[in-house]
């Protein structure tokens, strides 16, 4: 079966490419939209998937990292695909690479195309998995293409400035197919705008909502991040055409777990995935917005290929309390020698609002703890 895949990271489409042609093209035989950006692109595909679903589509979704099991990343109306099929098609992918050594996430990534072509879905919100240009999923052609945000992540393969970055991402722009940001950095968009006129792609810069506070969140996703989130969800709606109350419903109904999620009331616990410097200052906006009082306890456990300096230096104004731990992944940078469950455990003695975050990983790990 598969293995976590942020080792061995191999960028580049020729090996997927060759693998999905043995295949007969999986990639070609549903309508999509490609995903990318530094943060909040499982959310916005969530929300798209929901309100695609909520319109009357058979919608997949292709969604990187899981929580728990390998499954969650590839789903049919909301649903996980199966043990017994997702290790039946990740055995086609296997048997049709031969001797093409591809990735675990380029297998998983096959074999959601396979499934999602097997299972005659009408339409695919796919995520990208890092960067975009040299992306395993960058081998589709989509309806709508969407860059959520670019920040600094993933700089030893995407670059350390943040025009680099925005090329990398925008390499999933293709010819004539209209792409939506939420991206207001003039660096930032100057890259973008470049691409899409060089690709005549027409742009759509949707900004999130100025005053903090002003405007609720439709969905139940928590945080002014996500009504920028919801912005973009909202657009590439309306170039699909998708009906407005489709795409009410659709948001309302969306279920995204691990960002900004209450567990517990007493004391209040909230796991939050964020696992960078954009990640952690959205985190800090949404804990101000939410008027959560202190003393605060952070639980922070990030992964050793992170700038966990950069994370730490926005969160650690905000921390009453900061307690160091070390989730279960085997990539778990060693901050602190404490396991999720023993910080849990310390923090509890405080009788404080919780605060658990630096990478999903960790919030699994308290999620299991707590049995939600």
């Amino acid at each position: 079966m598969l293995e976590f895949d942020t080792q061995n990271i191999k960028l580049g489409l020729d090996r997927v490419q060759t693998v999905l042609a043995k295949l007969s093209a999986p990639q070609n035989k549903f309508k999509s939209i490609l995903v990318a950006g530094t943060n909040g692109k499982g959310s916005v595909c969530a929300m798209l998937a929901s309100i695609l679903k909520e319109a009357g589509f058979t919608t997949g979704l292709f969604t990187s990292p899981h929580l728990y099991k390998w499954n969650e990343r590839i789903k049919i109306n909301g649903k996980d695909i199966s043990t017994r099929d997702l290790k039946r098609v990740t055995g086609e992918i296997e048997a049709a690479m031969g001797k093409v050594g591809l990735t675990p996430f380029e297998v998983i990534t096959c074999a959601a195309f396979q499934y999602f072509a097997e299972q005659k879905v009408d339409m695919a919100v796919l995520e990208v998995g890092m960067g975009g240009r040299l992306d395993a999923t960058n081998v589709i052609t989509p309806l709508v293409s969407v860059i959520t945000n670019v920040d600094y992540d993933h700089m030893e393969y995407l670059g350390d400035t943040l025009e680099k970055i925005a090329f990398e991402k925008a390499g999933i722009v293709k010819p004539k197919v209209p792409l939506v940001t939420a991206e207001n950095k003039p660096e930032v968009l100057n890259v973008i705008r470049k691409t899409c006129e060089q690709k005549v792609a027409k742009l759509f810069i949707e900004p999130a909502p100025v005053k903090t506070g002003a405007v609720k969140n439709i969905s139940p996703l928590i945080g002014p991040h996500q009504r920028s989130n919801e912005t973009v969800a909202v657009k590439v709606s309306e170039l699909l055409d998708i009906d407005k109350t489709a795409i009410k419903k659709g948001l309302q109904k969306t279920r995204w777990q691990g960002r900004f999620q209450i567990v517990s009331r007493k004391p209040l616990i909230i796991v939050d995935g964020a696992h960078n410097g954009a990640g952690a200052r959205a985190l800090v906006d949404t804990i101000k917005e939410q008027k959560i009082k202190g003393p605060l306890t952070f639980i922070v456990g990030m992964q050793d290929y992170k700038d966990s300096e950069a994370f730490l230096k926005v969160i650690t104004p905000l921390a009453d309390r900061l307690i160091l731990a070390r989730s279960s992944h085997p990539q778990a940078a060693k901050l602190g020698t404490l396991s999720v469950r023993e910080a849990l455990k310390q923090a509890k003695k405080f009788k404080n609002p919780i605060i658990i975050t630096g990478s999903l990983f960790v919030v699994a790990d308290a999620l299991r703890q707590m049995g939600a």
